[in-house]
């Protein structure tokens, strides 16, 4: 007897997007895939007023690493964790109400600012401070202060600033060393530059100037090293952040001395490798135009740009294990064999029906109204279809349960069957549920596990929830 799937649609997430891995921190994400201080710029158009704020924040200013060895050189972070003890903090400007996870030696920015960035690595929330001091009484003072759950798109209210002036997290656009040494940075980075202008620009909340005109950069103001840019002459290490500011780029987020980029201290910096940056001036940088990348102004996710998918048939094989996506059926199954409630597993690649899908592009009769507009800019998923069987790809009942395995089933126009490949660079997708943005994720990292399930998992960015698609007759 056929069964019916209930129907729960939990929600629409990630679009296609140019990305590589996404960083994390103390195995938290440092915000989605699909956010935008995760995503590549390196494709996107100049804006048409880059000259006009390059000149303005000086074409010929030398650029900075303003981090270094000395602990007073950058901004600081700590981890802590989700049993450390919070405090309220007072705000003289404005902020989160908190509380505020403070250690008893809380890594405060020994520059002007003072500012506490911690993360709570259980529940994977950022906490940032501006200006944080302990008054006499004990209790705590700051300017300002914001809370970002990291596993979140939410940008703040139109207008409320955090503990940067641009109103954004501080934590996602800070170099840190160990990134650079992994020989790759895969975000954004943080910014200053001055003067800016009286208006800030998505994904930025709020702005802090009085200057007025087209020459005058807004926050949020998205730069990139020009891809011309020589970067041979400069260390292993430079090299890896240069390449990072041509491929996602730099976001005007305070101000303060203009192409000062923002980093974390630590002593295994080579100063003398950093000072490198110098070789670096305002000409050298232009503005990025990334308006279309805009889903929702209060949303920090990012829509299409322009990914390309295999229009054929294909294998869907695993990164980690190298095996194909198979139903249960087995190699040699038909269309009449192939039970609706045939469950997903990975398998040796083999050539067979059983491991051949296609992707069909939805018409998202399946959306409510208020995703119309984002359906229309960015595409509306995919189903994916058995060739042994013509069902698709579902998640049972639309549970939001991880681990739960994937099965297949006739295709019903909801949103538990409709899927959004995700790029993550080098022919690498993850395969998103548009219901509960949930991944494809094998179940084991053994690299020989025939028959492991396939279920759903949130995204982690473990090579056993990346897939590639390979074209087949």
């Amino acid at each position: 007897m056929v069964r019916s799937l209930p129907i729960v649609c939990l929600g629409l997430s990630f679009a296609l997007l140019l990305r590589s891995q996404s960083p994390t921190v103390s195995g938290c994400p440092v915000f989605p895939p699909n956010n935008v201080w995760n995503t590549r710029v390196d494709s996107l158009p100049v804006d048409a007023n880059s000259n006009a704020y390059v000149q303005t924040l000086g074409a010929t200013n030398k650029a900075h690493a303003d981090f270094g060895l000395d602990p007073a050189n950058g901004i600081p972070y700590g981890t802590v964790p989700g049993t450390q003890p919070k405090f309220n903090v007072s705000f003289y400007y404005d902020g989160d109400p908190g509380p505020y996870p403070i250690p008893p030696k809380p890594p405060i920015e020994a520059g002007s600012d003072h500012h506490l960035l911690i993360v709570d690595r259980d529940n994977c929330i950022l906490y940032e401070l501006f200006n944080l001091q302990k008054q006499s009484n004990g209790s705590w003072l700051a300017g300002s202060g914001a809370i970002f759950p990291l596993n979140s798109n939410q940008l703040r209210s139109a207008g409320d600033t955090s503990a940067d002036a641009a109103g954004l997290p501080m934590f996602p656009g800070l170099v840190r060393y160990d990134e650079v040494l992994s020989g790759h940075i895969d975000h954004a980075l943080r910014f200053t530059g001055t003067p800016t202008a009286k208006r800030f620009i998505w994904p930025a909340r709020h702005y802090a100037s009085t200057e007025s005109g087209p020459i005058y950069p807004p926050m949020g103001q998205r730069f990139r090293l020009k891809q011309s840019f020589d970067m041979s002459r400069f260390g292993v290490h430079m090299q890896v952040v240069l390449q990072a500011l041509k491929t996602y780029g730099m976001i005007l987020a305070d101000n303060g001395a203009s192409w000062f980029v923002s980093g974390v201290p630590d002593p295994r910096w080579n100063d003398d490798e950093m000072h490198q940056f110098t070789w670096l001036v305002g000409a050298d940088f232009e503005a990025v135009d990334e308006s279309k990348l805009m889903v929702n102004v209060n949303s920090a996710q990012v829509g299409s740009v322009g990914a390309v998918l295999p229009s054929g048939w294909v294998n869907i094989v695993n990164k980690y294990s190298g095996k194909c996506l198979d139903m249960t059926g087995g190699p040699g199954i038909s269309p009449i064999d192939q039970a609706p409630l045939d469950l997903l597993q990975q398998w040796d690649c083999n050539g067979g029906i059983a491991q051949k899908f296609r992707l069909i592009p939805e018409s998202g009769g399946w959306a409510p109204a208020s995703t119309t507009k984002w359906l229309s800019a960015n595409g509306n998923g995919y189903q994916i279809q058995s060739a042994a069987s013509g069902f698709a790809l579902a998640v049972p009942a639309a549970t939001a349960e991880m681990g739960v395995q994937i099965l297949q089933y006739a295709f019903t126009n909801n949103s538990n069957w409709v899927w959004m490949p995700v790029p993550v660079g080098n022919g690498y997708f993850y395969i998103q549920s548009l219901c509960n943005n949930m991944v494809l994720a094998d179940r084991l990292q053994t690299g020989d596990d025939n028959g492991s399930r396939i279920q759903q998992w949130a995204w982690s960015g473990g090579d056993n929830q990346q897939w590639k698609l390979v074209p087949v007759q």
